[in-house]
């Protein structure tokens, strides 16, 4: 079984979040309230239609958000590869797994 490092898992989840996160910003700027019936698909029962504000998205809101979004998910990475690694140790030294 092949083990997850911190700092590579970390690393991954951070660029594939950035790069979601890009391509979000772009849907937004391009297709402002098609991509809000959209992501309201995603909250079952909450119409965001009356409440949402078509955003002004500047290059300096796209950058702090991409930069918090980098952050985040770089350490939701890490807390998962440093939980998984726990998880294999344990599972080793019950032999549950080789």
């Amino acid at each position: 079984m092949k083990s997850h490092y911190v700092h590579p898992t970390g690393a991954a989840l951070s660029v594939t979040s950035g790069i979601v996160y890009t391509v979000c910003a772009v849907f937004v700027k391009l297709w402002p309230s098609q991509s809000i019936r959209f992501f309201s698909d995603w909250f079952h029962g909450i119409d965001l239609t009356r409440i949402a504000v078509i955003p002004q998205i500047t290059v300096g809101n796209f950058l702090r958000g991409l930069i918090e979004v980098l952050i985040f998910a770089y350490l939701a990475g890490a807390l998962y590869a440093w939980l998984y690694q726990k998880c294999e140790e344990h599972c080793k030294r019950k032999k549950w797994i080789k």
